[in-house]
């Protein structure tokens, strides 16, 4: 798995969180899968030069690059609880996932 975040898109209200996920897990994979995603999108947006944890309002636009299910709804709960600071241990991209006020989403394959 391979995350990229961009940075904020302070300019735009709420600011836009975009990332690039390579082969994203859904939400039934292994705990120690889901942990190893939180700290991929956590390295992806320190390299970004975002300030963590977010705690401000969000609009998450988020593309799956050959994820490990089609299936929409457990690809972003996955990413709900790797961003969220209440899920999962360690260091977090959001202080709560209810930050996330709008998402776009899409999935592409290879």
């Amino acid at each position: 798995m391979r995350c990229i975040v961009e940075p904020l898109k302070i300019d735009q209200n709420p600011p836009t969180l975009r990332v690039f996920v390579h082969g994203a897990p859904h939400r039934r994979m292994h705990r120690a899968v889901l942990q190893q995603y939180r700290r991929e999108l956590w390295a992806a947006a320190k390299a970004a030069g975002l300030r963590m944890p977010i705690r401000h309002n969000v609009e998450l636009t988020i593309t799956y690059i050959n994820p490990s299910s089609p299936d929409l709804d457990n690809l972003i709960t996955s990413t709900f609880q790797a961003l969220d600071g209440k899920c999962g241990k360690g260091p977090t991209v959001l202080a709560d996932d209810r930050l996330i006020v709008f998402v776009k989403m899409g999935i592409m394959w290879n």
